[in-house]
Order: structure tokens, then C-alpha cells, then sequence
């Protein structure tokens, strides 16, 4: 009997993130958008523009999946919720 049968991908990767010192929830990783990169966005464009603000998200989590800072099941199922979502 396998103790991971009721248990999905994304549970497991956010608990071994949340032991590793990684993004172990989509809130988590949005206040980190929120603090590094939308100050950025609102220089460009404005706190308003969501479309600017998810786009940045988007490309931003592009990178840290491919530097292999969040897992591909994350950067699938994680949306931006930070202070400047809709």
C-alpha cells in the first residue's frame, strides 16, 4: 500500500518546498512577485494594469521554472493572487 495514493503531485512538491526552503504555496510565491518584481511593473505601467502585472508574473515564473526554483506542476496550477490581482 502506497502512503502517497490519496495525496496529488502538487501536495507533495509544496511540502517538500516547505522543507527546503522553496515556494511551498501559491500565496508565497505571489507576495515574493509582490516584493521583487511588481514595483517593477508599476514603474512601467501602473498598479491597475493586471494585464501588465500577470504577464510580469508569467514571465517571472517562466525563469524560476526553468532555473528549477519552483517544480513545472507548480508554474502549471499557481496563479497570481498578490495585492495587485483582480
Amino acid at each position: 500500500m502506497s502512503i502517497f495514493k490519496n495525496t496529488d503531485l502538487l501536495e507533495i512538491i509544496e511540502e517538500y518546498a516547505s522543507d527546503n526552503g522553496g515556494y511551498s504555496n501559491e500565496e508565497e510565491l505571489s507576495k515574493a512577485f509582490d516584493e521583487q518584481i511588481a514595483p517593477l511593473v508599476i514603474q512601467q505601467h501602473s498598479e491597475d494594469d493586471t494585464i501588465a502585472m500577470n504577464e510580469a508574473f508569467n514571465n517571472w515564473t517562466d525563469g524560476l521554472c526553468k532555473d528549477g526554483e519552483i517544480h513545472d506542476e507548480q508554474y502549471d496550477k499557481y496563479c497570481y493572487v498578490g495585492k495587485y490581482s483582480d
